[in-house]
């Protein structure tokens, strides 16, 4: 095995029972008992649903940090630990909590708080995400007006993610298929990663800066500035929230680094299928 790379999947891919085959090993019970006692009622979201609940963003959230963690856990148990993680969106905190960053107790507060943030951020914004395929990143963000629409995932050559607000919706999906891409809404609750969110983003750094942040024990790529974490851990986690996710450059970086193969914790394969087309 080459150079190996965690990938910590983000909001999007949640689905009900997600983590269920691993939520006997020791490490992740110790971890689903340390969740409850911060968020309670989140394990039974993530193992029972229903769906619907499961899909909101306060839920959401918390349960995708515990799936992901549930998951590294268990394969680092497999592969040992590999030299780099990155985690798509919400999927940075258990990325930073595996690495050592932050302490589980720490990082459930931490992605509670960020849930509680952008919940309340959707009563306030009403929007969608709707990721574009088939068009390069320059074609997409023609198509964006930097108002209602806006670049917030670049996912690879020939996807593009859009915070799109709700009013327009249909007619940026018509502008894509003008253009001969294709617009497919995402199963979020919101218009996330754009500048509409910057009120938020700056709450969640001061309540970040309260917290405890360690030097990682491995690389941990930021989706801010898709390169290793340095120093200013609460700026470039807060200003993730309403900057876009640099998923393909990260990638790039990270293969530049020697990084050979890409592992997925999460539910699904959505970023490896990503990793493998470039």
């Amino acid at each position: 095995m080459g150079r190996l790379a965690y990938l910590f999947a983000g909001q999007g891919a949640q689905v009900v029972g997600m983590a269920s085959d691993v939520k006997d090993l020791p490490k992740v019970k110790n971890l689903f008992e340390r969740a409850e006692s911060v968020c309670a009622g989140v394990v039974e979201k993530m193992l029972c649903g229903p769906q619907e609940d499961l899909n909101r963003t306060l839920w959401t959230q918390p349960a995708m940090f515990l799936a992901d963690l549930a998951y590294a856990y268990a394969r680092e148990e497999e592969t040992g630990a590999p030299q780099a993680v990155c985690g798509f969106s919400v999927g940075e905190v258990p990325a930073l909590c595996f690495a050592g960053s932050l302490s589980e107790e720490d990082a459930l507060k931490a992605i509670v708080r960020r849930a509680q943030l952008m919940e309340e951020y959707t009563g306030r914004v009403q929007g969608c995400m709707i990721a574009v395929v088939g068009l390069e990143p320059g074609a997409v963000e023609a198509l964006c007006d930097g108002k209602n629409t806006h670049p917030a995932n670049y996912n690879s050559r020939k996807q593009t993610v859009v915070a799109c607000a709700m009013s327009e919706r249909e007619e940026f999906s018509a502008r894509v298929k003008q253009a001969g891409g294709r617009a497919i809404p995402l199963k979020v609750s919101g218009m996330f990663h754009c500048p509409e969110l910057a009120p938020e983003a700056e709450k969640f750094a001061e309540f970040l800066s309260a917290l405890n942040f360690q030097k990682p024990r491995m690389d941990v790529y930021a989706n801010l500035t898709a390169l290793p974490y340095a120093e200013d851990f609460v700026g470039t986690l807060s200003e993730q929230m309403c900057s876009p996710v640099r998923f393909a450059a990260t990638v790039e970086n990270m293969r530049a680094a020697g990084i050979e193969e890409f592992i997925e914790v999460g539910p699904g394969k959505v970023l490896t299928n990503l990793v493998q087309r470039g």
